[in-house]
């Protein structure tokens, strides 16, 4: 695994030297600039990934009635549900290929900041930021709790299956519980990658919402239609009945 991950740890490395070189000699800041750099390489991604959550969200109403009915029978349920998504075009795994990725970057920048190489040790003089040193933990938890806090924004803005939403919560507490021994950059990397994730996720709520507001207009256009329609062929039925008077 470290010589899987030791080419990425070298390329993250060598960012941060160059961002604290030539952008700004502060290492909490680097570490956050380097956090965007990542989300924004994942960005084609992150796109593919918004898109797939947002037509996930739409089509909540169609997978809620397949439950129901098949509530009964796990495998039939299964198996309507996979054929729900083959005909929709939808794969309710494509949300978490941006996650997949970002591991390995996780991991990689765990090991550059918990054991940060020559390369950086003799470039970076600084390793505060705020009210601690990056390369160990925050003293106060401060960092932790901001954590927790958004990881479970993040994950009460995205879940929208109430069963799922159970779990789902409790995972921010696990992660908060593993975390809090962490280095504290580790964790502004993380804090900072959730607040990207509500801002996402804020979007595609945006999105889904502005969409379903049209698809409900359409349809209410078109009852007003049908009931017009409905309204001339009564009209039409009486004025045949009074030429037969």
């Amino acid at each position: 695994i470290y010589e899987f991950l030791s080419p990425i740890q070298n390329v993250l490395e060598y960012i941060i030297v160059f961002l604290y070189q030539n952008v700004v000699a502060n290492y909490g800041i680097v570490i956050i600039l380097l956090t965007l750099i990542v989300r924004l390489v994942l960005t084609p991604l992150t796109i593919s990934q918004t898109r797939s959550m947002a037509r996930m969200q739409k089509m909540q109403p169609q997978i809620k009635e397949l439950q129901k009915k098949y509530k009964d029978d796990k495998q039939k349920l299964q198996q309507e549900t996979m054929e729900f998504y083959r005909k929709n075009n939808v794969n309710p795994l494509a949300g978490c290929l941006p996650l997949l990725l970002q591991m390995p970057v996780f991991f990689a920048l765990f090991g550059a900041l918990r054991f940060p190489s020559e390369r950086v040790t003799d470039v970076v003089d600084n390793f505060n930021f705020l009210w601690m040193n990056l390369n160990e933990r925050d003293p106060y938890y401060i960092l932790v709790i901001l954590m927790v806090a958004t990881m479970f924004l993040s994950t009460k803005m995205s879940t929208t299956d109430p069963k799922q939403s159970k779990i789902m919560y409790i995972m921010p507490v696990v992660f908060g519980f593993i975390s809090w021994q962490f280095p504290a950059g580790i964790l502004v990397y993380w804090v900072t990658t959730n607040v990207w994730s509500i801002g996402q996720q804020y979007v595609v709520n945006k999105i889904v919402k502005k969409d379903t507001g049209k698809e409900e207009a359409v349809k209410n256009s078109e009852s007003k239609e049908l009931s017009q329609d409905e309204i001339t062929a009564i009209a039409r039925k009486k004025k045949k009945r009074r030429k037969k008077k």
